[in-house]
């Protein structure tokens, strides 16, 4: 891993984190005020990102790149779109992480320290924090869909083997 430090009036990672659907709806001085919270990191193919055993409180977002998720050693997801976010539980729930992740191939994440959404926040952090709680909504609520997909779709599986 690789820390990166030009974030700070870096036009480019303006340009893709407003090109992301995640970030669309707010001004460039916005972003800019929530990039004073994150680092931008480079993994190599294979790197390990974080993993299971890890406690920390930070949410990704995908700028390049692919990461693979995966559960004691069985992949769960792969995420490759630009905005794509993971580390979202550990702030709901901070404790090991519950997955792996590692990187596809030549991957660069933002990472936001997402501590800072909790706490006394001053106008500048506003944006930050408001959009750390706009992303857990989404996900959280793209996530309870595909639970309640999957268990619709069980029930009438088990429903047709009592029958």
């Amino acid at each position: 891993m690789r820390e990166t430090n030009y974030l700070k009036d870096n036009e480019k990672v303006l340009r893709i984190l407003k090109d992301a659907d995640k970030f669309s709806p707010f001004s460039s001085a916005d972003i800019m005020s929530f990039l004073d919270h994150g680092k931008l990191l480079e993994y190599d193919q294979d790197e390990e990102i974080f993993n299971e055993s890890r406690h920390e409180i930070f949410l990704y977002f995908i700028m390049s790149g692919g990461v693979r998720i995966s559960r004691n050693g069985r992949e769960l997801k792969t995420l490759r779109r630009t905005g794509e976010i993971f580390g979202d539980i550990s702030h709901i729930k901070p404790s090991a992480r519950p997955v792996t992740v590692t990187a596809l191939q030549k991957t660069l994440v933002l990472r936001l320290d997402i501590s800072k959404a909790d706490a006394d926040i001053d106008r500048k952090d506003l944006a930050l924090g408001y959009t750390i709680y706009r992303i857990f909504c989404e996900v959280l609520t793209d996530k309870l869909r595909v639970c309640s997909t999957e268990n619709e779709a069980l029930k009438k599986q088990l429903a047709t083997l009592t029958a």
